[in-house]
């Protein structure tokens, strides 16, 4: 991503912490809620949902690691299979017990979390602070190479009831990413 897109992305980010919840009547959408993390979701209509396999995945991964601790994908969707397509994109959402990330502060944790679930290598993204809802978040920005392609995510992090929890966007392009992100504003906890 170049720093056009970036500035454009930190840009909507402001944006979707002042908007307010616009519900698209065309598409038929399903609310995602979580009674244990008191917070609720709209995704986007047009996606698939993959939840199921990408829970497999993170399972079989924590078992041949032989770890207690892994990453919990409460929600995965995106676009189809395609993952080269022009117009693919993604969402993920993921926990991870706070208290396994021992030694290091919220803001860490944060971070730590961000770059795991965005597939990063980059130990310190930069942040930007958000507040959605009444919760803060962390939000950061990554570009993730996969062979050829080049991948934008926005990832937002925050500790919820001893848990981090992350909202992952992954998108082919700039427009895509911030069609995602927007999705925050649908954001509720009770």
């Amino acid at each position: 991503m170049n720093s056009r897109s970036i500035g454009l992305l930190f840009l909507l980010i402001s944006a979707v912490a002042t908007a307010k919840d616009k519900r698209d009547s065309v598409t038929p959408r399903m609310r995602y809620s979580n009674v244990a993390l008191s917070f609720s979701y709209l995704p986007p209509g047009e996606m698939l949902d993959k939840t199921q396999r990408v829970r497999a995945e993170v399972q079989a991964r924590a078992e041949s690691s032989h770890t207690k601790d892994a990453l919990e994908a409460l929600l995965a969707m995106s676009s189809g299979q395609d993952d080269a397509a022009t117009n693919w994109h993604s969402l993920t959402l993921e926990t991870y017990p706070r208290n396994a990330v021992a030694d290091v502060d919220d803001t860490v944790a944060e971070a730590k979390m961000s770059a795991w679930v965005a597939h990063s290598q980059e130990t310190h993204p930069v942040s930007r602070f958000v507040v959605i809802s009444g919760q803060s978040f962390a939000v950061s920005i990554f570009g993730v190479q996969e062979g050829p392609i080049k991948k934008g995510a926005v990832v937002w992090t925050t500790i919820r009831k001893g848990k981090l929890l992350s909202f992952a966007f992954v998108a082919n392009s700039p427009q895509q990413l911030m069609k995602l992100a927007e999705t925050m504003k649908t954001v509720e906890f009770f």
